[in-house]
């Protein structure tokens, strides 16, 4: 019987619609602002293709809202292996839950959370279990996940069936989220995990350019802004590409957030999930 490890991370990606930019300290003013967890769901739409299966494999997992919550609605019987001493739980739940199913034997750790959480995940039992990340944070630069959190239930599907997946190592990567919020990134390596190694549904890690950067860019940027048509809404995500495209038009950049342009003005800038649908 195949032993599938699960923990969420009730609170991941909950400052990512608000504009947080990240949730690490920010669960309070993120729920102040309106913001509704999607830790939940995301795991969800992993276990979906797991439900049919479900004879197949035994379920280990955390108390309440780290896992068997969510398994109990899925109708998918389950084996608790920790229980959170507080509620919210903290990312010393995450660890110690970690812990319990690496000594459990489990032969995959499925986990929803962001890079924050992967950190968590590594610092508990690094190369020594199997995982598998199912991306439900604001950062993602970590390749430790599916592309889409259908895509880690997949992978985990396969497994489970008997495939054969080799597993390869991941690196664990984290940015320092105060810097990111004044619009710098600085990415750190916090070390490794073995994950299944399929291609088509594991990311990688998120790199920087290495070739002449400015030149790549700025060809970009001409290009983008010459195709512009008028009279039309231009949604302006996060990153230097877009950066680029920001500054031939000769306009404020928000570098890790979301404007908004029209006929080559800012209208909008720094938007949230709600103000954009206001907009458009």
């Amino acid at each position: 019987m195949f032993r599938l490890g699960l923990i969420i991370n009730p609170v991941a990606g909950i400052g990512g619609a608000v504009g947080l930019k990240g949730s690490d300290g920010m669960v309070a003013e993120a729920l102040a602002r309106g913001a509704v967890p999607k830790a939940c769901e995301r795991a969800r739409q992993a276990l979906l293709p797991l439900c049919e299966l479900a004879e197949r494999f035994e379920l280990l997992t955390v108390a309440g809202e780290m896992g068997a919550g969510l398994a109990g609605e899925l109708g998918l019987p389950c084996r608790i292996v920790y229980q959170p001493a507080t509620v919210p739980t903290t990312a010393a739940d995450t660890r110690a839950a970690a812990l319990a199913l690496r000594e459990a034997g489990v032969d995959l750790l499925l986990f929803a959370g962001g890079d924050g959480t992967a950190r968590d995940i590594c610092a508990a039992v690094g190369e020594s279990c199997h995982v598998l990340g199912i991306p439900a944070g604001c950062k993602i630069h970590s390749g430790v996940y599916g592309v889409t959190p259908a895509a880690s239930g997949r992978v985990a599907a396969r497994m489970i069936a008997g495939e054969l997946l080799s597993l390869v190592d991941a690196e664990v990567m984290d940015i320092d989220e105060e810097a990111f919020r004044a619009g710098k990134v600085r990415a750190r390596h916090y070390g490794q995990l073995q994950v299944p190694g399929d291609l088509r549904y594991v990311q990688a890690v998120k790199q920087g350019g290495r070739e002449s950067e400015e030149l790549v860019l700025a060809d970009i940027a001409a290009g983008v802004v010459e195709q512009m048509e008028p009279d039309t809404l231009y949604l302006m995500g996060s990153g230097s590409t877009v950066a680029a495209c920001m500054t031939e038009l000769g306009l404020e950049n928000t570098l890790l957030g979301v404007d908004l342009v029209e006929n080559g003005q800012l209208i909008g800038q720094d938007l949230c999930a709600a103000e954009i649908l206001t907009r458009i």
